[in-house]
């Protein structure tokens, strides 16, 4: 059965009637009025018509138009279907076969074959004789699968490890599956069952209280079974830790914003060896200060030294650090050039005896009426050409304190100072790098919204950085079940310790897999350099003596 507009169109065709010829615009007008009268009077016989039929005609043509680019080569076998029994066998199927058990890992024949035999088997499709067309629902369900998979998109999981990623990317490639879908509908029935939203009328909020205990947990999320019934798929085998790491992503980013779990959560599966292609974030080397010791279970074999003139007295224990410095404001070698190459000459003496640093720190200038970042570079041009036969020393530009009002103030002090010497450094092409020293970039910042936005600035510069000097500050963690995300309060049945805000911002700026040289400046006790340590262990870092 035509539709009065498919009449008309096949008319024209029989006539060779052009619209467009003008000349016989009044006889085409007349012509078309015909068609629709000759549709309505004779075509559309009441009596002869089988409205029945002709409404399953219409559905019929809706289906083709809806399903046609999505499902092309079983668009005969859903018509025909319909047709039959009035039912759109796409609709039923996909609803069903979405609910499948690990649907998400189905990548080839064998898992299709099993969907279709469990389909026809099903109490809702038993006794209809669809097991007459498993080979049209094979290709069914090969086509609904592709629409349901998605590419993966790194959005939303830029804290993951590099190697995790290429992972999640080779499998899609190599087999179709979208390893970040799967986690997050695998984790979504535990959300469900242990995520509760209730509402306080005293104070007007809503609340999620989450009433699992994902932290320190052996089989988190039942993974164990998950991977014994999946380790038969080849990108699944051997790879438990990291879709765990997947699953606790989802879960602690998305779901429970518990995302300060993150880096020590890293740190745990690789050093008990839940992973094999994960390497551990936020590593610190632990640099020596003068006589002050580490706790046992850190080793550390870089000494911390400094000179004014570029020389050093003695033989420095094992690898070392060498700080360029100056007494009070006599930064005069950064203003006078014969000054500056007296030290490179110094420094080129020093390296000769003991050996080139790993990195030579340097303090910047103070700022005077004719003197700024562009009198700075000159000088320091000079001394990275100086050095250029050293290859595996680095340059690092350090942060100076900050000083009274009515002094002269660091040529690099702020954070907004840091950031705009980076841009030049980077427009430049110098090769110098750069150490945060946190303590004093942070003096007199107490709570996060003091200080957050200097973290959020200085994390697009990150692998600038090579080196953190850190000394007694409030790191302390506290045990609450409260966080605060977008005017949301997210609330643990269990207590888990919190790190400080400004522990939480150290983390989340050096969230990667790189190494930094660690410098605890201004430990007065050895009992004082451990409490920091412990709170850098439980805020997501490791250390380690390798490396520079």
């Amino acid at each position: 059965m035509l539709t009065v507009e498919q009449y008309i169109e096949q008319m024209k065709k029989k006539d060779k009637l052009n619209e467009f010829n003008f000349k016989n615009h009044a006889e085409n007008m007349t012509t078309v009025i015909k068609y629709v009268m000759d549709y309505f009077n004779t075509y559309l016989d009441p009596e002869s018509i089988d409205y029945e039929k002709m409404k399953i005609e219409q559905s019929v043509s809706k289906i083709e138009q809806e399903i046609g680019s999505i499902f092309p080569k079983s668009k005969d076998f859903i018509i025909d279907y319909y047709k039959r029994t009035k039912g759109r066998i796409d609709k039923i199927y996909r609803s069903w076969f979405k609910e499948l058990k690990y649907v998400d890992l189905f990548n080839c024949q064998e898992d299709f074959k099993d969907a279709v035999d469990k389909f026809c088997e099903s109490s809702k499709m038993r006794g209809t004789g669809i097991e007459q067309n498993k080979d049209r629902l094979i290709i069914l369900t090969e086509e609904v699968r592709e629409q349901e998979i998605e590419k993966p998109s790194i959005a939303g999981f830029k804290y993951l490890d590099h190697s995790l990623i290429a992972w999640v990317k080779e499998v899609y490639r190599e087999y179709g599956v979208n390893l970040f879908q799967f986690a997050q509908s695998y984790i979504r029935p535990y959300y469900e069952e242990y995520v509760e939203l209730i509402y306080n009328r005293e104070r007007e909020q809503f609340y999620y209280i989450n009433r699992y205990n994902h932290r320190y947990n052996n089989n988190p999320f039942d993974i164990d079974e998950m991977y014994e019934e999946n380790r038969h798929r080849p990108f699944i085998n051997g790879r438990k830790g990291e879709l765990e790491m997947l699953v606790m992503y989802v879960w602690i980013f998305e779901d429970v914003h518990d995302t300060e779990y993150w880096p020590e959560y890293v740190n745990l599966c690789v050093s008990t060896g839940r992973v094999s292609i994960v390497g551990p974030v936020n590593i610190m080397i632990p640099v020596k200060i003068k006589d002050m010791e580490y706790p046992n279970e850190i080793l550390s074999s870089i000494s911390f030294v400094e000179t004014i003139t570029g020389l050093i007295k003695e033989q420095p224990e094992g690898k070392y650090i060498l700080r360029l410095h100056y007494e009070k404001d006599n930064d005069a070698f950064w203003k006078d050039t014969a000054k500056l190459n007296q030290i490179i000459i110094n420094l080129c003496d020093t390296f000769a005896k003991y050996g080139e640093p790993l990195a030579l720190e340097l303090l910047p200038p103070l700022r005077a009426p004719e003197y700024n970042a562009e009198e700075f570079f000159t000088q320091y041009r000079l001394l990275e050409k100086s050095m250029k036969k050293y290859r595996d020393m680095k340059i690092v530009l350090v942060n100076g304190p900050h000083r009274h009002s009515s002094k002269p103030k660091y040529l690099m002090q702020t954070t907004e100072d840091i950031v705009r010497l980076r841009g030049i450094v980077k427009e430049l092409k110098f090769k110098m790098k750069f150490a945060i020293d946190i303590t004093k970039l942070m003096k007199n910042k107490n709570y996060l919204s003091q200080f957050e936005d200097d973290f959020n600035q200085l994390s697009e510069m990150r692998n600038a950085i090579v080196g953190i000097h850190l000394s007694k500050i409030s790191t302390r963690s506290t045990f609450t079940n409260y966080l605060y995300k977008e005017d949301k309060v997210y609330l643990n049945k269990h207590d888990y310790p919190r790190t400080s805000d400004l522990m939480g911002c150290i983390s989340a700026l050096l969230n990667d897999n790189l190494s930094r040289y660690f410098i605890p400046d201004g430990m007065s006790s050895a009992h004082e350099l451990e409490d920091l340590t412990d709170d850098l262990l439980r805020g997501g870092f490791t250390f380690s003596a390798q490396g520079s």
